[in-house]
């Protein structure tokens, strides 16, 4: 982990006082703004309420990056607290969003998780193709679990390791792997092939 390039701006931010830090603390910020917004509306798929997490989520990190203790990457310290505060927001305002909608909790609004497309297909030329895939794919994952959902996104659109995962939602590794084997199952019977999302094994 020591190899970590955010390392010196967490330490930074950390020992330094007035302007130094938050001129480190600014740095991460730029770095991983956009980062966090993805994963807040991809797991809340509402972008105003992503912003207002994202917003929380950086404020919580500055009063409390004193905590870190440099055994993990920063991102995947900075994902589980932004994962908590989704979970936390979801639990505020379940019971009136269920109330004025008249569903549970995944709605199918069509904002906020597009990116999963099919690898093997080209950009251009099988492009319709490729944007009913993403689609379909948005509409399947918001059929999931929060919990399912999140182990999705994190291992394919942030590419993280089972064990940064694991960090990140705060759970075992075994318990990472077991949600991906539901995930896939669920979504390979959405599809009827196994091609967009295989199992696999690191």
């Amino acid at each position: 982990m020591s190899t970590d390039p955010d390392f010196e701006l967490v330490r930074s931010c950390q020992r330094a006082q007035g302007q130094e830090s938050a001129e480190s603390f600014e740095r991460l910020f730029h770095a991983y703004r956009d980062r966090v917004y993805n994963l807040a509306v991809r797991l809340l798929g509402d972008p105003v309420d992503a912003e207002d997490v994202s917003q929380e989520a950086f404020v919580t990190v500055f009063r409390r990056i004193g905590e870190f203790r440099f055994s993990s990457r920063f991102y995947t310290w900075l994902y589980r607290v932004v994962y908590n505060l989704c979970m936390d927001h979801k639990r505020r305002t379940r019971g009136m969003l269920q109330a004025a909608e008249g569903h549970g909790d995944d709605d199918d609004r069509e904002d906020g998780l597009g990116g999963l497309q099919d690898p093997e297909q080209g950009p251009l030329e099988k492009i319709a193709e490729t944007e009913f895939r993403s689609r379909a794919v948005e509409r399947a994952l918001r059929r999931l679990s929060r919990p399912l959902r999140a182990v999705i996104i994190l291992r394919y659109m942030e590419e993280l390791q089972y064990g940064e995962i694991a960090e990140a939602l705060g759970c075992s590794v075994g318990t990472v792997k077991s949600r991906l084997s539901r995930a896939h199952h669920f979504l390979q019977q959405q599809f009827g092939s196994p091609g967009l999302f295989s199992r696999e094994s690191e």
